[in-house]
């Protein structure tokens, strides 16, 4: 070989080497640079992917809470109703008991007391209602000076109503009120409430 051949291939190989670095350098610049970018690229998408569970988290807590709440809702009106179902089955039994109790020996006796009761309290010149048929177990009342007795027709199933107003004075003692006047009593001590 000759000295001009040694020295052109000494020059390629040398140009070769130098290609060979530049590739090399290159291709480490540019890993670096896929490296930086997939980097800043996982760390946005990580950012978003936080942001976006922490949004999904909240709103599926939004919407168990909403769902929570209505059935809580729903479970106290369906309690709401069955208490009230109960009371007004108890009230009805009690209505039928006062009924029979109307129709029995006791009540004319019961009626008279009262009706002289609430004459003493209304004092003279009052006015008392009774339900018609009631009337005649009255006729025996000693009444105070001027008190009248007169039919109601809203009394429905026994008791009394009476008024004074020259001394301001009225009262209902019929049966029924007395009845409803055990509503909210019944409702605080029947063991019935509603907690959820």
């Amino acid at each position: 070989m000759n000295e001009l051949d040694t020295r052109a291939e000494r020059f390629l190989e040398s140009i070769r080497a130098e290609g060979e670095a530049a590739c090399a350098a290159i291709r480490e610049e540019t890993e670096r640079a896929i490296n930086t970018q997939l980097d800043e690229t996982r760390k946005t998408e990580n950012a978003r992917v936080e942001r976006t569970l922490r949004f999904e988290t909240e709103r599926a807590k939004t919407r168990a809470n909403r769902d929570l709440s209505a059935a809580r809702m729903a479970a106290r009106a369906t309690l709401a109703a069955q208490r009230q179902k109960i009371a007004d089955e108890t009230f009805s039994k009690a209505r039928e008991q006062l009924a029979a109790f109307v129709a029995g020996k006791d009540y004319a006796a019961w009626l008279q007391k009262e009706a002289a009761s609430l004459a003493e309290t209304l004092g003279e010149n009052a006015k008392i209602t009774a339900r018609a048929a009631d009337l005649p177990l009255l006729k025996n009342v000693e009444l105070p000076a001027g008190t009248v007795l007169e039919a109601d027709d809203s009394i429905t199933l026994g008791g009394l109503k009476g008024a004074n107003p020259a001394k301001g004075v009225a009262a209902d003692d019929t049966l029924e009120a007395r009845l409803e006047a055990q509503h909210d009593w019944f409702l605080e001590n029947a063991g019935l409430e509603i907690n959820i």
